[in-house]
């Protein structure tokens, strides 16, 4: 049901990475005007559920999910970031599929952990390892406030990474942009280690007509509109608002993870459902 949810022939990784490669530079601008603000916010929620998802492990979950009623969660306040002084992801190795231009990435190295980001965009990964030269980011990493980064190209659909190799695994915005996304997240669950937790972020469909019917006109006009005035590239911007509308939302993500053998999936909205973070355990 899941395994090409939307115009197959639209996702084929040489398309994808074209497509990317056209608004890698301007990519996350976009994101912050179109998101007002939002994305920033989600990217310390993002944080935070990768250090909880780590120090629960899939016992814990497994728990939560006796007393559970439904497969929603809140989990702390998700606009917090986690606190720096204490790196809490120190030691760690963690992949970032679909890294796009290393914000997810470099909010986990600020953590501690060492992180290889990859993504199917060579223009995305180039930008990624630009901003990696910052001086902010090289101080840090000298004085060992952060972790190490490395990004790669790699499809998310058949990676080269060896089994096991990795404490977490994590993908932001970009498991809807897959051809098959339970095939990702099956790679997934291949190179995490046993026990490892599997977090996404993704954008969501709030819940309630009215909040959904402006939510959806917004994206329709707003999106395209920012998107193609920032970038010059209009239609890439109308593809992604395609897949942010065919996307089957947090719960169908919690229904791939486990199609894709992935253990106890939880899931929490953000900002009244219009993003929402999904997790399980390897």
């Amino acid at each position: 049901m899941f395994g090409a949810y939307f115009d197959e022939g639209s996702r084929d990784p040489e398309r994808q990475a074209h497509r990317f490669d056209r608004i890698a530079g301007r990519y996350d601008l976009v994101n912050d005007v179109a998101s007002l603000g939002c994305s920033r916010r989600w990217t310390c929620a993002f944080a935070r559920a990768v250090v909880e998802s780590v120090d629960a492990g899939p016992a814990d979950a497994e728990r939560a999910d006796a007393d559970a009623t439904s497969v929603d969660r809140a989990e702390g306040r998700p606009g917090d970031c986690p606190a720096l002084d204490r790196l809490p992801l120190r030691g760690l190795h963690i992949l970032d599929v679909a890294c796009g231009t290393g914000t997810s990435s470099r909010a986990l190295a600020r953590l501690g952990a060492d992180v290889i980001g990859c993504d199917v965009s060579e223009g995305m990964v180039t930008e990624a390892r630009r901003r990696e030269t910052g001086r902010d980011v090289v101080a840090a990493r000298a004085d060992g406030r952060c972790g190490a980064v490395t990004y790669c190209i790699a499809d998310a659909c058949d990676m080269g990474f060896a089994d096991n190799r990795f404490d977490a695994v994590t993908c932001c915005y970009g498991l809807r942009n897959m051809p098959s996304p339970v095939a990702a997240l099956e790679q997934m669950r291949r190179v995490a280690r046993p026990g490892a937790p599997i977090v996404t972020l993704d954008f969501d469909m709030p819940s309630g007509t009215l909040l959904s019917n402006a939510y959806r006109l917004y994206d329709a006009i707003v999106l395209p509109l920012v998107g193609g005035l920032l970038t010059g590239h209009p239609s890439d911007y109308r593809y992604l608002t395609q897949t942010i509308e065919q996307w089957p939302g947090r719960r169908g993500v919690a229904h791939m993870m486990r199609v894709a053998g992935l253990r106890h999936p939880q899931c929490r909205p953000l900002t009244k459902g219009i993003a929402s973070l999904n997790r399980a355990w390897k």
